[in-house]
């Protein structure tokens, strides 16, 4: 009726306007043939002509929500923030291709996974897998051992836990430097598997030196800044590795006969770092470079998997150097544990607001990376 309610408003106006009794009847009777071929009588149409525009609604109250002046407001603050960010980081890369460009790690990685991309069927069309893994959205109890195996061989792997660290931090920051050129940003599939075979290092490797020992409290540092609750399974790991650890240098310790003797610093063998402790790594944010006595064998260092259930973990930041606000990386780490969680529980899901007051976002980010994934 649109075209022809437009036809009858310009019948209509000349009509009214119009003081020629000719013209007036003439309009009258085609205003009176308008109605009839659209079903409806001359007052009807008068009625919805004359009846008030609708104001258009909202497509959802977040969408009401996001458009309000406050939201736009910190919206803006924030592209500041990272604008700034962009161009800090731009001195460093020295150009955004830089920033994406792979590591010589990613592009091993890369070549070692190429045999295993196949692709699977999604809503709307398809996506790569690697062998059938789709990376944080099927998690670490997915893994399939070839690709598992893949990663741990394209790479050397961590010998300890200074090591490990030091490539996760490393990976870490990595991404929340591509985040802030591109937010929706996401690592390779391979990416992802190498980080939950570091993950699984870091959960398990025995603690050799005291450079070790702060490595593994970085890492307790980076799940307490999460602000995610902890999978209890893994966290029992976790605390058995430490308390191994603990135990191993009380051993240590009552061998040097020093149990219960304060250490002057730097005279002690666990207080210097040497002794039966020796040659610990001496810059933890340096990969591949300890030269610390073998450790005693750990599953994943031959690329073997863990018996861990799998909680989505994923990149942190948590040393002295780093704020304690979480980066872009982070939080879409977050949403995406909890979308997997919710895949995981069709009965009982979390809502978007849920997820996001859990992650630390707004609803529209959880929406986005729903969307992404989809």
């Amino acid at each position: 009726m649109t075209a022809s309610l437009e036809t009858f408003a310009k019948v209509r106006a000349l009509h009214d306007r119009t003081t020629n009794p000719g013209e007036k009847a003439a309009a009258a009777g085609r205003m009176e043939a308008l109605a009839r071929s659209a079903g409806m009588t001359v007052a009807e149409a008068l009625s919805k002509l004359d009846a008030p525009a609708a104001h258009p609604q909202p497509r959802s109250f977040f969408e009401d929500l996001f458009n309000t002046p406050e939201h736009k407001a910190w919206e803006a603050k924030r592209e500041r923030e990272r604008a700034s960010r962009r161009s800090e980081l731009l001195k460093v890369y020295g150009s955004e291709a830089a920033v994406f460009a792979d590591t010589p790690r990613e592009a091993a990685m890369r070549a070692a996974c190429a045999p295993l991309i196949t692709r699977r069927p999604i809503t709307g069309g398809e996506m790569d897998t690697l062998d059938g893994w789709s990376g944080v959205f099927d998690g670490r109890s997915k893994l399939p051992d070839s690709v598992r195996e893949a990663v741990s061989g394209a790479w050397p792997l961590p010998r300890t836990v200074a090591e490990a660290w030091a490539e996760f931090d490393a990976a870490e920051r990595l991404d929340s430097d591509r985040c802030v050129f591109a937010y929706e940003y996401s690592p390779e599939h391979w990416v992802e598997a190498r980080r939950y075979v570091l993950e699984e290092l870091l959960d398990t490797l025995p603690a050799r030196s005291l450079n070790d020992l702060r490595a593994r409290l970085s890492w307790f540092d980076y799940h307490n800044a999460r602000e995610i609750h902890p999978d209890p399974a893994e966290e029992r790991v976790r605390l058995a590795t430490l308390r191994a650890d603990i135990e191993r240098m009380g051993a240590r310790i009552r061998e040097s006969g020093t149990d219960g003797v304060p250490v002057s610093a730097g005279s002690g063998a666990v207080q210097s770092g040497r002794g039966d402790i020796r040659h610990e790594t001496s810059n933890v944010g340096h990969a591949h470079i300890s030269r610390s006595p073998d450790p005693a064998p750990s599953p994943v260092q031959s690329g073997q998997p863990v018996d861990l259930p799998d909680a989505g973990n994923q990149k942190g930041s948590v040393d002295r150097t780093h704020p304690l606000r979480r980066t872009n990386a982070e939080k879409r780490r977050a949403v995406l544990d909890l979308l997997r969680v919710n895949a995981g529980n069709p009965g009982n899901n979390f809502s978007d607001r849920e997820i996001a007051r859990r992650a630390g976002v707004s609803p529209q980010t959880v929406g986005n990376i729903r969307k992404a994934r989809s």
